[in-house]
This record gives structure tokens, C-alpha cells and sequence, in this order.
């Protein structure tokens, strides 16, 4: 069976609510995923996603797709090394970062659905399937341009929505605001349900000890890249100082990446993103990695893949949930009671909605 076919489409999905994620340099209304499609001689089909923040960003992307995808055209979609080396060797020129690395994360993720389709069984099971189900936890709210009000509003429904756990984003306040804000948060949803704290990249060490240790007696679950990811004995010197656990890695790209911040021990929980760790290949390397280190991995946003992978391998931990292109689904993924279920159909499980790709496609 070998690659016949690839197709491209980009996309500009509206969010619930404009919000600034990160850094407040940018407000986002709208965001951009790209999908391919990838169609084999017999007629076997997979897709994998890959997103920008901007319209103007998800065109260039696009063009990367393409240009990336010819390598694969032809391709046994049996021989998924193979496939990788030459997806690899391809995007070399472009420094394996950035979108070189998120066109072959995305081919790579569709060649995987085509080959659990083929072989008619859930992507999960094909990896390893070592459960069935994983525990997911929210961070599609509780932003840092929510005000208190917004905050408890918005984690009292998540609570009533059956998360058991809950993210919220930091970096811009002064520590006693945003104290004030994670109490908002832990009086909304009371002692049993756990929160974690996003601070992307936002301090310098001294910075983010200061303020973990002023949010260590209330009960964080994680604190997740509190300072910049490109030196792991920063975030080892943030880790030996806090009793908070310490998570990291969304944008480190492939094991090599990740191989310093493991060596440091810099960080308890390994957050892995699908489109910048190099597809589902190079994720369950990385999750094997981990497991050598003895840390746990938890996804970055794609849940809709994430979901198998995280169930896969016996050291997956949870799964983000951040349904922000749910509406290209016929059945985007659901919770339920902290739960994300694998689904049971061949490959993915989730299917394109064609009239919604036509709705959002940039043209």
C-alpha cells in the first residue's frame, strides 16, 4: 500500500471567545489549523492537522505541507521509519523546527491513521494499547485577561461539566494578584479538584520561584513552563526550589530535544506537542525516553490524537483537552466525568466534517 495522494486545506475556525494566550502581545479571535489528507493506492485514507495562530501564518504553513508532502508520495505506508528518515532528510534544510517540523508531524500523524485503518483497529491499540481510556483535564478557559468574576464563573461550569482538573493561565500580574486570581479559581472548585498553572515562559527563575512559592499552600497540581524552555538547568533550578512539580517540553522538537531537559531532571512531567515533537513516531520515542527517567507525559492540545497516544504507553499521564477546531468534526471528542475514552473505530476514530472544512477553508 503506498501513498497516492495529498491534500491539503487551510483553515480559519473562529474561537468561542477572542482571548490572549501566552504572552499579551496578541490577541487571538480566530485559529488556523491546516489539515492533509493523505490517500493510498487502495483507497485507505488519514489525515494529520497542524496549526498557525494567524491567516497570513497558516499560508505559509500550507505551502510548507505541500512542498513536504511530495516526499511521501509513493511511500509504503508499511515502512514508517522509512517514511520518517525521508520526511526528516526532507525538512533539513528548514532546521527541524518551526514549520519544517510541523508539515512532517502532520504527514507522519496521517500516515499512522492510514495504517490503523488498514489493519482495522483504533490507532491506540496499534501503539500498544495499554488502556482504554485516559484522564483529561481543561484548558480551554481561564486565560489572563479573565477577570475574577470570569474566572469563578468559567471554573464552576467546567467543574459541572465532569473535569476533575482545571488549568489556568498566568505571567503578567504582580504575585499577589495572581495569587488572588488561583483563589478565585480554588474557591470556584473546591478542594477535590485539581489545578494546574500555565505560565509560558513568562519569569526568570527568581521570578517564578518568588511566585511559586507563594502559591505552594494552595494547592497546585503543576506548574507548567515557568520560565524559557531553551536552558533545562533553569527549570531545574526553579525545581529544586519548589515543592510544586515542574512541567515542560511543548515546544522542544524530537527526542533530541527533549534528551537535556530528561538528563537535567529538570521537570517531573514531560508535556509533549504532536506537532512540534516530530508526529506520532517521534512522540512515542519520546514517551519511551521518558520512561527511562521514570517522568510521566501528558499531551499538548491535538486531543483528538492524543487521546491514543497518551493511552498507548504505560507512563501517559493526561490528556489537555482545548477544543478549539472541534467544529471541522462530524463528532469532535467529548469528556466525560475527567475522562477521555478511546474510540473504538479503526484509525483516529474522528472524522472530517466536509461541509465545515468548506465553511472555514481560506481561500
Amino acid at each position: 500500500m503506498k501513498v497516492a495522494q495529498v491534500r491539503t486545506t487551510a483553515l480559519s475556525v473562529p474561537l468561542e471567545r477572542p482571548m490572549f494566550v501566552g504572552n499579551k502581545s496578541r490577541l487571538f479571535s480566530r485559529f488556523n489549523p491546516v489539515v492533509v489528507e493523505l490517500i493510498t493506492d487502495d483507497g485507505v485514507d488519514g489525515f494529520g492537522i497542524a496549526f498557525a495562530e494567524e491567516d497570513k501564518r497558516v499560508k505559509t504553513l500550507k505551502t510548507a505541507i505541500d512542498e513536504v508532502g511530495e516526499v511521501v508520495v509513493g511511500q509504503d505506508v508499511s515502512r514508517w521509519e522509512e517514511a520518517w528518515a525521508r520526511l526528516f532528510e526532507a525538512t533539513g534544510h528548514m532546521g527541524h523546527t518551526g514549520y519544517g517540523i510541523y508539515a512532517l508531524s502532520a504527514i507522519d500523524s496521517a500516515l499512522w491513521v492510514i495504517r490503523a485503518k488498514a489493519l482495522g483497529m483504533p490507532l491506540s491499540r496499534l501503539l500498544g494499547g495499554y488502556r482504554d481510556k485516559v484522564p483529561a483535564y481543561a484548558s480551554h478557559k481561564l486565560f489572563r485577561d479573565w477577570s475574577l468574576d470570569e474566572l469563578q464563573q468559567d471554573a464552576a461550569a467546567l467543574v459541572d461539566q465532569g473535569f476533575r482538573c482545571v488549568k489556568m493561565n498566568m505571567g503578567d500580574k504582580s504575585p499577589a494578584v495572581e495569587v488572588e486570581r488561583f483563589k478565585a479559581v480554588r474557591e470556584a472548585v473546591g478542594p477535590e479538584v485539581e489545578i494546574m498553572i500555565d505560565a509560558n515562559w513568562s519569569w526568570t527563575v527568581s521570578e517564578a520561584v518568588k511566585m511559586g512559592r507563594a502559591l505552594e499552600p494552595y494547592g497546585v497540581k503543576w506548574l507548567e513552563d515557568p520560565v524559557a524552555s531553551d536552558d533545562p538547568g533553569d527549570l531545574r533550578r526553579v525545581a529544586d526550589a519548589l515543592t510544586i512539580p515542574i512541567a515542560a517540553g511543548e515546544t522542544f522538537c524530537t527526542k533530541y530535544g527533549f534528551r537535556a531537559l530528561l538528563e537535567k531532571q529538570a521537570a517531573e512531567v514531560a508535556i509533549v506537542d504532536l506537532q512540534r515533537v516530530g508526529g506520532v513516531t517521534e512522540w512515542m520515542k519520546v514517551a519511551a525516553l521518558a520512561q527511562a527517567w521514570k517522568v510521566p507525559v501528558a499531551s499538548h492540545l491535538f486531543d483528538e490524537f492524543s487521546v491514543h497516544l497518551v493511552a498507548a504507553v504505560p507512563n501517559g499521564h493526561m490528556v489537555e483537552y482545548m477544543p478549539w477546531w472541534d467544529a471541522i468534526y462530524r463528532e469532535p471528542p467529548v469528556v466525560e466525568n475527567g475522562w477521555m475514552t478511546v474510540p473504538d473505530e479503526p484509525g483516529l476514530g474522528y472524522e472530517l466534517d466536509a461541509v465545515a472544512m468548506k465553511r472555514y477553508e481560506l481561500r
